[in-house]
C-alpha cells in the first residue's frame, strides 16, 4: 500500500471494512453492569451537525461549585471546554465563549495567554441602541450563559438572543489538514447579526483577542524562567491585517543555541494575527487596563428590520509574516457550507472515515468522534519534521511536555487503519528519538530537547516494535525500513536505515535492558508504570533499578517479537536490506523463545502473571492482581483459550467486579503518599491498560470484548456519571475506580488521546476479526 496521504481512500475502505459483517458491535440488550433508568442528558445531548458528524449540544451550567477537589484543584472544572484543530492549529474552545489558542509546532505555548495558567484571554461585545452592551463571552456574563451551546467536528458555535429583535451567532470553523506535514495554524470566525423587529438597530460589534505569548511549563520547572518572550512595539493596522509579534530573550548567559539546535527554550515564538476578510470590519489594536495588549476587529452598522448581516474574520499565528495572504486564502468558506457545522465541513467530509454502515448508534457516533479528536489533536513538529498524536491532558497542555514515546506509538495505533501517513510519521518521529545505541528517549520539551531526570524506562522499545508490527502488518509498507533517517540529536548524531534503527532498539532491549534472575525482562526503574521510580520502598533502589523485573514487559515481548518477526519475514525485504532482516529477527525469534520459557516457568500453574519481581526474592502480585501483564498474556498466542478463561475469570472477579469503565489496576491498592488508593497507579481505571485486555479477551470470547469496549464508552461514562462533564466527550488517562467516592473522575486535564485512541484501535480490529 502507498502512504500517500490519500484521504478519500481511507473513507471508502473503512466503509468496505465495516460492510464485511452485517453482525453490529453491539449487544442487543442492556449488560448487567449498566446503570439502567441514569439520565445523561443534566450536561446536554449529542446531535448531529449538516454533514452527518457528531456535535455536543452543551446544556449544563458554568461553573461547578460543588466539585470534589484534590491536591488543591477542582476534579470537575468550571468552564467546560472541547478541542478541536489540525496538525497546525490546536484550539480549546470553552462554553463561556473563551478560547486556548496553542501551538504545538516547535515548543508547545499559548499565543493568548489568560490570567491562569490553564486559559486564553479573548472578549466579544455588542452595543446595540440606546446604549445596551452586551458581553458575549465570560463565565459570568449573562449572554453567555444563556447561548445556545454546540460543538463538533471543526467547529464551535455560539447562538444568543440579546434582545427581542437582536439574535448573534459567533461560529468558529477550522479546516483540516490534507498533508501529513500541513495545516492551516489559524481558524476563520463568522459573525452572524439578525434583526427579527420592526425597527433599525445602531450597532457596534467588538472581538478581540489577547496578545500574550506564553511558553508551557511545569510549575513546578524552575528553569522556565530562564526566558521571557515580551511583545514587540506595536505597528498600526493596515490593508485589514493588525499583528503582535514577541521576541525571545534569555534571562541569562547562553541561553538559546545556534538556530535548528535543540533548544530547551522558545527561540522564535509565533506571530499573533487578526486578518478582516469582510467589508466593514476595521482591524484593532489596543492595551487594556492591565496593560495587555489586544488586537481584533470592531464594525458599526446600521442593521435594518429583517437584515441578517454576516462578517468573517481570520485569527492566526505564524513565523513568516509575508505568508499571511496565502494562509488566509486557504481559509475560504466553500458558498455551500450547511447551516450547522464548520465552514469546512466538506474538507473534514474527505478526512475522515466513514462508518455509516455500522448499526450501533453509539459506536457509530463515538468512533467517528475519536477519529476527528485524533484528528485535531495531531500535531506537526518541527524540530523532527514529523506529525504525531500528543498525549495531551496536562502532559502536553499544560507542562508543555510531548510525553512519552510509548504513549505515541499507543496512539496512532489507529491511524494505521484510518491514517496511515500519520502512522508512518509517527514511527519515524519514535526513530527521530532513538540515539545510536537503541535508547528510545522518552519524551521532549521545548525545540526537541530532551530533558535529564530520574526516570530510566525500560519499555519504550516495545511500544515502538508494537506500533511498527500493526503498520507492516495492515500497509506492507515496507520503505520505512529502507530509508535512512536520523538519530538523535538529529542535527550531529549521523543516519542510519530504518531497520538499522530497529535492530539497534532490539539489541538495547536485550543486552542493556536484559533479563534478571528468574528470566523476566528487567524493569529498571519503570516499565509502563512510571509510579515504580517514585514510590517509596523497602527494597534499596539501587537494588530495584538493577534487579527487578517486569511481567508486563516479558509478556509484550513474547507477544510484540513474535508479531514483527513474522510479519517482516513476510516482507521479503530484497537486497542487504533483506539479509539483515532475516539476521534481526532470527534474533528476535531466539530472544523471545528464551524469555517465553522462563515466563512459563514463572507463572507455572498459577491463574495469572505475577506483576513483577521486586528483587531476586521479593514477587509483586503474587495474590493481589494487577493489570498490567494480563491483557498482553491473554495475547500470547502459545496460552491455551483454557488457560485465558481461567484468568480471565479471575480478573472480572478481582478488578472488574463493581467498576462501570472497566477493569482498574490493582485489585488491592496500598497506600501511597499523594496516590490515594483507587487513583492513577494505584489502583485507577486506564484506558491503555483495558485496551490489550479486549484485544486479548477477544481471541476467545468475542462478545465479552465488545462488553468490554463499551464500557470505554462516553456513553457509558454520562450513564453512570451524569452531572460529570469531564468523560462525557473526552476524559483524562486515568479515571478514579470505585475504591474512591471520586470514581469516574480525575486531577488531569479530561482532554487526551487514550481516551480516543484506544477505543477506535479495539473497536477496528473487533470488526477485522468479526
Amino acid at each position: 500500500m502507498s502512504h500517500a496521504d490519500d484521504h478519500l481512500s481511507r473513507r471508502t475502505f473503512l466503509a468496505g471494512a465495516a460492510a464485511l459483517t452485517a453482525t453490529s458491535l453491539a449487544s442487543s440488550a442492556a449488560p448487567a453492569w449498566a446503570a439502567p433508568g441514569a439520565s445523561a442528558s443534566s450536561l446536554g445531548e449529542w446531535i448531529e451537525d449538516g454533514y452527518g458528524f457528531p456535535a455536543y449540544h452543551y446544556t449544563g451550567p458554568m461553573r461547578f461549585p460543588n466539585s470534589p477537589v484534590r491536591d488543591r484543584a477542582p476534579m470537575i472544572p468550571d468552564d467546560p471546554y472541547f478541542l478541536t484543530g489540525n496538525y497546525r492549529l490546536t484550539l480549546f474552545t470553552h462554553a463561556s465563549g473563551l478560547y486556548q489558542i496553542l501551538t504545538g509546532e516547535r515548543a508547545w505555548g499559548r499565543m493568548n495567554q489568560g490570567d491562569e495558567r490553564w486559559g486564553g484571554a479573548n472578549s466579544a461585545t455588542i452595543e446595540v441602541s440606546g446604549g445596551q452592551r452586551h458581553d458575549l463571552i465570560g463565565l459570568d456574563a449573562s449572554a453567555a450563559i444563556a447561548a445556545t451551546k454546540r460543538f463538533g467536528v471543526g467547529f464551535a458555535r455560539y447562538d444568543y438572543i440579546l434582545t427581542p429583535s437582536l439574535s448573534v451567532t459567533r461560529l468558529l470553523s477550522v479546516a483540516p489538514s490534507t498533508g501529513v506535514t500541513e495545516g492551516t495554524s489559524a481558524f476563520l470566525t463568522h459573525i452572524t447579526l439578525h434583526n427579527t423587529g420592526s425597527a433599525p438597530l445602531s450597532i457596534r460589534y467588538s472581538e478581540l483577542t489577547r496578545a500574550y505569548y506564553q511558553q508551557l511549563f511545569a510549575k513546578w520547572d524552575v528553569p522556565q524562567n530562564g526566558a521571557i518572550w515580551p511583545i514587540d512595539p506595536a505597528t498600526p493596522p493596515a490593508n485589514g491585517l493588525v499583528a503582535a509579534s514577541f521576541t525571545a530573550k534569555g534571562t541569562r548567559k547562553l541561553i538559546f543555541p545556534p538556530r535548528g539546535e535543540m533548544s530547551r527554550y522558545e527561540q522564535f515564538p509565533p506571530t499573533l494575527f487578526v486578518k478582516t476578510i469582510s467589508p466593514g470590519l476595521t482591524p484593532v489594536s489596543y492595551n487594556d487596563t492591565s496593560g495587555h495588549r489586544n488586537i481584533g476587529v470592531t464594525a458599526s452598522l446600521t442593521l435594518q428590520p429583517g437584515e441578517t448581516r454576516t462578517f468573517a474574520f481570520i485569527t492566526g499565528y505564524t513565523r513568516d509574516l509575508a505568508a499571511i495572504p496565502a494562509l488566509c486564502a486557504s481559509l475560504t468558506a466553500p458558498a455551500s457550507a450547511k447551516p450547522l457545522g464548520s465552514a469546512f465541513g466538506h474538507a473534514w467530509l474527505h478526512t475522515l472515515p466513514n462508518f455509516s454502515s455500522e448499526s450501533d448508534p453509539v459506536l457509530r457516533r463515538e468512533m467517528l468522534w475519536n477519529a476527528a479528536a485524533l484528528e485535531a489533536m495531531s500535531t506537526w513538529r518541527e524540530y523532527y519534521n514529523e506529525t504525531v498524536v500528543p498525549q495531551g491532558t496536562m502532559y502536553d497542555y499544560i507542562w508543555g511536555n510531548m510525553a512519552s514515546s510509548r504513549d505515541l506509538a499507543q496512539q496512532a495505533l489507529p491511524f494505521v487503519h484510518t491514517n496511515p501517513a500519520v502512522a508512518r510519521s509517527t514511527l519515524r518521529f519514535i526513530m527521530k528519538r532513538i540515539l545510536p545505541d537503541g535508547t528510545v528517549q522518552l519524551n521532549d520539551e521545548g525545540f526537541g530537547w530532551v530533558p535529564s531526570g530520574a526516570q530510566q524506562t525500560s519499555d519504550q522499545q516495545l511500544y515502538f516494535f508494537l506500533l511498527l508490527a500493526e503498520y507492516l502488518r495492515v500497509t506492507r509498507d515496507a520503505s520505512v525500513l529502507a530509508e535512512t533517517i536520523g538519530y538523535y540529536p538529529l542535527e550531529n548524531s549521523g543516519h542510519g536505515t530504518g531497520l538499522a534503527h530497529v535492530r539497534q532498539a532490539f539489541i538495547f532491549l536485550r543486552d542493556r535492558v536484559g533479563t534478571g534472575t528468574h528470566g523476566i525482562i528487567r524493569r529498571w526503574n519503570s516499565d509502563w508504570n512510571d509510579m515504580f521510580g517514585w514510590w517509596v520502598s523497602a527494597i534499596p533502589y539501587n537494588t530495584e533499578f538493577e534487579v527487578g523485573e517486569s511481567h508486563m514487559n516479558s509478556a509484550m515481548a513474547i507477544v510484540i517479537l513474535g508479531d514483527l518477526a513474522a510479519v517482516i519475514d513476510a516482507l521479503h525485504l530484497p537486497g542487504t536490506t533483506g539479509s539483515d532482516a532475516t539476521e534481526l529477527t532470527a534474533a528476535m525469534r531466539e530472544y523471545r523463545a528464551e524469555v517465553q520459557s522462563a515466563w512459563d516457568r514463572d507463572l507455572d500453574d498459577r491463574a495469572f502473571p505475577r506483576r513483577a519481581w521486586m528483587d531476586a526474592r521479593t514477587p509483586l502480585g503474587e495474590d493481589n492482581m494487577w493489570l498490567e501483564p494480563q491483557g498482553y498474556t491473554l495475547l500470547i498466542p502459545e496460552f491455551s483459550v483454557e488457560r485465558k478463561r481461567r484468568l480471565f475469570t479471575q480478573l472480572q472477579q478481582r478488578l472488574l467486579k463493581g467498576e462501570s469503565q472497566g477493569p482498574r489496576q490493582i485489585e488491592k491498592p496500598t497506600p501511597r503518599s499523594g496516590t490515594p488508593q483507587g487513583s492513577r497507579e494505584n489502583g485507577g481505571f486506564w484506558y491503555a491498560l483495558n485496551g490489550p485486555v479486549i484485544l486479548g479477551v477477544a481471541t476467545f470470547d468475542l462478545a465479552a470484548a465488545r462488553d468490554l469496549l463499551h464500557r470505554m464508552t462516553f456513553a457509558n461514562y454520562a450513564q453512570h456519571f451524569p452531572d460529570y462533564w469531564t468523560g462525557r466527550w473526552s476524559a483524562s488517562d486515568s479515571l478514579d475506580s470505585s475504591l474512591l467516592p471520586t470514581q469516574g473522575l480525575s486531577t488531569a486535564i479530561p482532554w487526551c488521546a487514550h481516551a480516543h485512541a484506544w477505543p477506535l484501535y479495539c473497536y477496528l480490529r473487533l470488526r477485522e476479526q468479526a
